[in-house]
């Protein structure tokens, strides 16, 4: 497990200027394409977020210096209900507030945190983490079954609402609250996780995933 933090690098030696951001997505091209970004996409959207990102400052600088201590909190949490030890490589990067992260599954699995989106959900900082380490439980749970089936799109559309009701479940385990009730689909995720057994197995999560 490794964690990346551009964060300083973008504040102590960039600037709040297209030029400067354009360097920036530059300088990690390979971060952002494997976190599923197109280079092309990302420089359309350096001026609309430019404004934003002066603005959010504050917060970002203070999320980013408490973010690796949540990160290891919520790893141990995972490790002491689940037994299972957690090592995805870890990004902190300046994004475009389009999503709060990314999981890819190549290899190693890599968890890219997107620090101007986060800001935003400061208050439910620990929640959100929670909420991608209970995917990376998931997607280590199927992998020691069916590697082969290890995918960051593992669930199908008539999958997602049985993830996330396992993610919900997860996290309630954990005294996590969910942090994304203003989906759609909210009600329903409660319905699916409300069927599931009290005591999350291995066998619970398999079956889901089989159906």
């Amino acid at each position: 497990m490794i964690i990346s933090n551009t964060i300083n690098d973008f504040f102590n030696n960039f600037h709040l200027n297209e030029q400067s951001r354009l360097s920036y997505f530059t300088k990690y091209h390979t971060e952002f394409q494997h976190a599923g970004y197109d280079e092309h996409v990302l420089c359309q959207n350096i001026h609309p977020t430019l404004l934003k990102l002066e603005q959010d400052l504050p917060l970002i600088l203070k999320i980013n210096t408490t973010l690796v201590h949540i990160i290891f909190e919520v790893r141990l949490k995972f490790l002491k209900q689940y037994q299972t030890y957690l090592r995805p490589d870890i990004y902190f990067l300046v994004g475009t507030y389009k999503e709060d992260a990314s999981i890819q599954l190549e290899d190693n699995a890599h968890l890219y945190l997107f620090i101007e989106s986060l800001c935003h959900k400061y208050d439910v900082l620990y929640d959100v983490i929670a909420y991608y380490f209970a995917k990376l439980y998931i997607y280590e749970v199927i992998k020691d079954y069916y590697p082969e089936k290890v995918t960051t799109t593992i669930f199908n559309n008539k999958h997602v609402i049985l993830e996330e009701a396992i993610i919900l479940h997860i996290l309630t385990t954990l005294n996590y609250t969910y942090p994304y009730k203003d989906r759609h689909d909210f009600k329903a995720i409660q319905q699916s996780a409300s069927k599931l057994e009290y005591e999350l197995t291995t066998e619970t999560i398999l079956q889901v995933i089989q159906k």
